[in-house]
């Protein structure tokens, strides 16, 4: 006896695998597109372990913005320690993350991300206990000049309002040169 496949079965089927596919990770994210995820969340407040809107830690503030890019970004602050490449801190530029050391000595315990550059300052984005998301130049900041403990790079970002790609903090067409 043959069996007839339903039609709507088979859609149905097709769907679901679909919802559990993962979204490909991105070769490239725009900057533009990130400022306007991230200004949407400043302000919220700091919440342990919180990953969404209402309250992020600040490794739970990057999975929440980079996932809408189809990265799977570290579970914790220390995991950042081994992502990416390591940066110098005289090469830090928008898009790499800020790693500052917790209180346990060795460890990481809190993630940023650059979001700007200039006259010696630079600004990051983040989570702090103190006052939830927010964007501060931590640059001359005792607690965390004593704390910084490295920067990563692992995304490669477009830059769409820089007038070329030379002028770019990062060449906006080839992905493997950010990184």
């Amino acid at each position: 006896m043959k069996k007839i496949l339903n039609p709507a079965a088979l859609l149905l089927a097709a769907c679901l695998l679909l919802a559990r596919t993962p979204l490909a990770a991105q070769d490239s994210v725009s900057w533009t597109s990130l400022e306007e995820r991230y200004q949407s969340v400043l302000g919220q407040t700091y919440r342990s372990g919180g990953i969404n809107p209402g309250g992020f830690d600040c490794s739970g503030l990057q999975k929440y913005l980079f996932k809408a890019y189809g990265y799977t970004m570290p579970a914790s602050s220390s995991s950042y320690a081994n992502w990416g490449r390591s940066i110098e801190r005289d090469s830090i530029k928008p898009g790499d993350f800020l790693l500052f050391a917790g209180r346990s000595a060795g460890s990481i315990g809190h993630v940023g991300l650059c979001v700007g550059r200039a006259e010696g300052k630079i600004l990051m984005l983040h989570s702090a206990t103190h006052s939830g998301v927010l964007i501060e130049n931590w640059v001359g900041q005792s607690y965390y000049e004593r704390r910084y403990a490295g920067a990563r790079r692992g995304i490669a970002f477009r830059f769409e309002d820089e007038a070329s790609e030379a002028s770019g903090p990062i060449a906006a067409q080839d992905p493997e040169k950010a990184l």
